[in-house]
């Protein structure tokens, strides 16, 4: 079944699952165990840190492995809550994934402060300018590319700002990170990912720290990862995420220009074919895999139900998100009424997604719209009469 939800989770990587297999069955002792085969294992783990420093483009010692972003945002928040005064703000975006969101109001209680969305998705950093003037405002959170528009947010402009207010900046980069050059990454406060957004394992992550914070704590109950965050690291996982990544950026350069062609080939095909339809996000820079559409009829759980009977899975949003009532907060940010948002829907690509999937998920969106739209049978036309 062609897949087309990727935003959401991934399929693991062959390269990831290779590794992860390997890591299990020949170096499964734990790391910071003292005999010969942990240190091994141990040696194998320090260099995995040691390469992902360098893609990322920061010290190794700031790199601490983990569980995956929500266990690293809310690292974050609750260190710098447990950190400053009662006066202390963080400043964050509307469209910001829950595992932000939400850490940040339950460590900063009414002490939240947002920055806007433009109805393109970008976030507006003229409001964060004047937010910045405010000498309690200890953290800035803006992600590098939204999960659900894919709309790719000005994190680099903010972390220029942030430096010269001398404000730690952080951004969630679950979504960048095995898409788009990880160049500048490194420059940030801290930076969370989660392994599964990239072709990697659930369950497994990682922070880049501020090295001031010699004191950061995600965790406590022993000395792993120097002290940053206590439990048996996951090496496995570890080393399946780093594997996935180390074969994502050997192909990144084929990816973006081959992928970003086949998307804009399907859109540009899809709008022709069902009128009325709108693209969000489309004038805006956005991730080279994911397509956030308005249909101009019908709601978007019925789309979603018939084109997965086609074989074809995409999804209405965030899966974060599902089964909540009204439309996202990432819609509500950009001002799409509520009307509109029960016609969304979302597309995300995967590295792999060819350009038979792409136009087969056209014709499959076309048979739908023609489904949809065919007049009902009066109940005498249906009615089969038994003689």
């Amino acid at each position: 079944m062609p897949y087309f939800d990727n935003n959401a989770t991934t399929p693991l990587l062959e390269a990831a699952e290779e590794a992860y297999m390997l890591a299990s069955r020949d170096h499964w002792q734990n790391p910071s165990s003292p005999y010969r085969s942990a240190a091994r294992a141990r040696n194998l783990f320090d260099d995995d840190r040691e390469w992902l420093a360098g893609l990322m483009g920061c010290p190794v010692e700031a790199i601490v492995f983990n569980s995956g972003a929500t266990e690293g945002n809310n690292a974050v928040f609750n260190y710098l809550a447990g950190k400053h005064s009662s006066r202390a703000r963080v400043v964050v975006s509307t469209i910001e994934h829950p595992s932000v969101l939400e850490p940040a109001r339950a460590a900063f209680p009414d002490r939240v402060d947002y920055i806007p969305v433009l109805p393109s998705g970008i976030s507006d950093l003229s409001v964060l300018a004047k937010l910045l003037k405010n000498p309690d405002i200890v953290l800035v959170s803006l992600m590098a590319a939204n999960n659900e528009s894919g709309v790719l947010q000005p994190w680099r402009k903010c972390l220029k700002m942030c430096r010269q207010k001398g404000v730690p900046f952080h951004t969630d980069a679950s979504q960048w990170l095995g898409k788009m050059p990880s160049d500048g990454l490194g420059e940030c406060d801290y930076v969370t990912a989660c392994a599964h957004k990239f072709g990697g394992p659930k369950g497994v992550g990682f922070d880049i720290i501020n090295q001031r914070e010699t004191s950061f704590r995600s965790q406590l109950g022993g000395l792993h990862e120097r002290g940053h965050r206590a439990g048996t690291e996951n090496f496995p996982g570890i080393r399946s995420m780093v594997a996935a990544l180390k074969y994502l950026y050997e192909n990144l350069d084929r990816t973006l220009a081959e992928q970003e062609v086949r998307r804009n080939i399907f859109e540009k095909t899809l709008c022709q074919q069902i009128p009325g339809m709108r693209i969000i996000g489309s004038s805006d820079e956005r991730l080279w895999n994911t397509v956030y559409l308005v249909m101009p009829g019908f709601a978007n759980t019925r789309w979603v139900s018939l084109l997965d009977k086609r074989g074809f899975t995409v999804s209405t949003g965030s899966a974060c998100a599902s089964g909540t009532e009204g439309p996202s907060h990432v819609l509500a940010a950009m001002g799409i009424e509520s009307q509109e948002a029960h016609r969304i829907l979302r597309i995300s690509g995967h590295w792999d997604t060819s350009s038979a999937a792409w136009n087969g998920l056209n014709a499959a969106f076309v048979e739908v719209w023609e489904e949809l739209n065919r007049p009902k049978s009066s109940a005498r036309e249906t009615m089969v009469i038994s003689v």
